[in-house]
């Protein structure tokens, strides 16, 4: 068995702009977990992106973290690890990711197999990248999950204006996690899985849902901006590691 990266500083705000960094610059820290939290969006760019590629280590988190995760990927090509910290997910193994019935987005199916990067992360930081920061998506497989804060509208715009903007020009297939707080809402007569299959459905690529990614205890971390194999005959995501030892 591969013995998890050690040891992890914990930063409790995405928007803590010099924790990071003083992370970044510190030999000793091998990984960096981002609590929840705002502001983000505000400091991606912001980031010692030469001492990340002095020092490379991945960032874990998720929800605001995806603003500096796409940003570490942009600027360094930086692994990072999308969720909560997962010791699994700090280990030199690929992960596996098998899709779950019982989630709602796993109703969602376009059959096919692809392969290519795993980007992507909280549906609504990356929405709100386009045109700011948002990393090329071609050849990629793109991960999407997110939490009801308000209703469908929202998950609609979002994958709308994705669509629109042409940046899943090139996207090889798309994986859905949890879509936590969907479950049993409707919206004048529409689901989750009606607004995902929707916009998603005629893409022509693959698409697998019900993926355990994203909000919740029972959520797995997993690696971004690695190698990745979709296979939805098989029901999985195989994700290459984020860290090399």
């Amino acid at each position: 068995m591969v013995e998890p990266v050690h040891p992890v500083r914990s930063i409790t705000s995405t928007a803590d702009e010099s924790q990071l960094n003083d992370a970044f610059r510190d030999p000793a820290v091998r990984a960096i977990f981002v609590g929840p939290g705002n502001g983000a969006h505000r400091i991606a760019d912001r980031l010692d992106f030469d001492a990340v590629r002095r020092d490379p280590k991945p960032v874990i988190g998720r929800g605001q973290a995806t603003y500096l995760q796409l940003a570490l990927w942009r600027e360094c090509g930086l692994p990072c690890i999308h969720g909560s910290l997962a010791e699994h997910a700090l280990t030199t193994e690929p992960t596996t990711l098998a899709s779950d019935p019982g989630e709602i987005s796993a109703q969602v199916l376009v059959e096919g197999r692809a392969e290519g990067v795993l980007l992507g992360g909280t549906l609504n930081a990356i929405t709100r990248s386009i045109g700011a920061g948002l990393p090329s998506l071609d050849s990629t497989i793109l991960l999407l999950e997110d939490t009801r804060m308000i209703g469908l509208g929202v998950i609609d715009r979002s994958l709308t204006q994705l669509i629109r903007s042409g940046v899943l020009r090139g996207v090889r297939g798309i994986a859905l996690g949890r879509f936590t707080g969907f479950d049993g809402y409707a919206d004048r007569d529409w689901t989750l899985v009606d607004v995902l299959s929707d916009r998603l459905a005629n893409l022509g690529i693959p698409v697998l849902g019900g993926l355990p990614v994203g909000d919740g205890a029972e959520s797995r971390a997993t690696p971004i901006g690695t190698r990745a194999t979709l296979d939805t005959s098989a029901g999985t995501l195989i994700v290459g590691a984020a860290v090399n030892g």
